[in-house]
């Protein structure tokens, strides 16, 4: 029995139904968002699949206003698709992203508390800088209000000149 592999490329205007499908909080349309941040530039929205589903999805924030730009951002996972590659497939594809940008490193904000996040982003080759910095954080409840909370995360750096 063979496994299909896991491909990740650019979100589409077309990958926007199979993303809401996933989404916790329809209303809020996060997909929408993100790809049309995509549109406006320096953001990059990457999704995972294998045999044409969707297993996650992740940002490469290239703002230059960022100080931790390039920054990856969002990356999610759905809880059914977890363990299985598409974390790494996607962090790959950003950086590879990244590179082709002339970037020569990807940082990340974590939030110290995340005890399933931080052994994931050590096994991707990301350190810690010993940095923290506040992060304002949109939650959206199940009827799709935005909340918008602050949280001190930790900043992980990974080298892209190093492989």
């Amino acid at each position: 029995m063979s496994v299909e592999l896991i491909t990740v490329r650019l979100c589409t205007p077309e990958d926007l139904p199979a993303l809401h499908a996933k989404e916790p909080h329809p209303a809020a349309r996060i997909a929408q968002r993100h790809l049309e941040r995509q549109a406006a530039g320096d953001y990059l929205y990457a999704v995972a699949f294998r045999e044409g589903a969707p297993l996650g999805t992740s940002v490469l924030d290239c703002d230059p206003d960022n100080p931790l730009c390039p920054e990856l951002k969002n990356l999610w996972v759905y809880p059914e698709s977890r363990r299985q590659g598409a974390a790494r497939a996607l962090t790959t594809f950003l950086e590879e992203q990244a590179t082709g940008l002339g970037f020569v490193e990807v940082f990340l904000r974590v939030n110290p508390d995340n005890e399933a996040a931080i052994p994931m982003y050590i096994g991707l080759d990301y350190t810690p800088t010993g940095d923290h910095e506040v992060t304002p954080y949109e939650t959206i409840d199940s009827s799709g209000v935005t909340q918008v909370e602050q949280q001190l995360d930790a900043v992980y750096r990974k080298s892209l000149l190093v492989r």
